[in-house]
C-alpha cells in the first residue's frame, strides 16, 4: 500500500508541481530503478529513490521508505535532474 502525509502532499504540489495520487505508474517503468538515498537516510529510516516514466509528469525522482506491514511511504517527488536522466537513459541502453 502507499501512503503520504497530506500536508507534504500539498507541499510537493506546491514546491514541484507533482502529486503522489497522480505518480503511481513510476513503478511500473521497466527502465526505472531504485537506489538508495544514503545522504537523507538515518540509522532508522533507510530512504529509496526510484527514477522512472510516469504518464503525468514524464521521468521523475520519488524518495520513499518502506514502513511497517511494508507499506510504501512517500517522502518527496520532483523532476530528474540532468545526472538521473543520464542514468535513466544508461540503464535502457543497458537494458
Amino acid at each position: 500500500m502507499f501512503v503520504w502525509d497530506e500536508l507534504k502532499r500539498q507541499k510537493v504540489i506546491k514546491g514541484h508541481k507533482i502529486d503522489f495520487e497522480l505518480m503511481l505508474d513510476v513503478f511500473d517503468d521497466a527502465f526505472g530503478f531504485d537506489f538508495e538515498d544514503y545522504e537523507h537516510s538515518t540509522e532508522t529510516e533507510i530512504r529509496w529513490g526510484i527514477i522512472g516514466q510516469t504518464a503525468q509528469y514524464g521521468l521523475i525522482v520519488l524518495i520513499y521508505t518502506i514502513i511497517e506491514n511494508d507499506d510504501v511511504r512517500f517522502v518527496s517527488a520532483r523532476k530528474a535532474e540532468k545526472w538521473m536522466v543520464n542514468k535513466y537513459e544508461e540503464n535502457r541502453r543497458r537494458l
